[in-house]
């Protein structure tokens, strides 16, 4: 059995039309069409959305496979119960810290003065002439 046979199977099982199917993936009912002819096999992601849609896994439309999960096995552990106190001393040393320096560079206000009074001055300038 072929993937596009697997995709109309599925799909005339859940009485959805080509046309139906190909408003609910986004694409033209043709592509639809292609995919069960086997003239082409739709993209990962149009058939991660087709199982979605059709109530099956991906592994069975593209292999026709169907996946056994298997649950892990339980186990239990039992534990028992020890009434032994263990005594662990751990020694941390703290790392050292260096000292930090700051600097702060101090400006003369008159220098941002001057600089903001001659960025106005060559504004002004440059709208005049522009």
């Amino acid at each position: 059995m072929s993937i596009g046979e697997r995709i109309c199977t599925l799909r005339k099982e859940r009485n959805i039309s080509q046309a139906q199917l190909a408003k609910i993936l986004d694409v033209s009912r043709q592509a639809v069409s292609k995919w069960e002819n086997d003239l082409c096999a739709p993209d990962t992601i149009k058939l991660i959305q087709l199982a979605d849609i059709l109530n099956t896994e991906v592994e069975f439309l593209a292999t026709g496979n169907k996946p056994i999960y298997q649950s892990p096995p339980i186990v239990v552990n039992m534990v028992e119960k020890v009434d032994q106190v263990k005594v662990v001393e751990k020694v941390v040393e703290k790392p050292a810290i260096r000292r930090v320096e700051r600097v702060k560079y101090v400006r003369n206000p008159v220098e941002f003065l001057l600089l903001g009074v001659g960025c106005f001055i060559v504004g002004l300038i440059l709208g005049l002439v522009f």
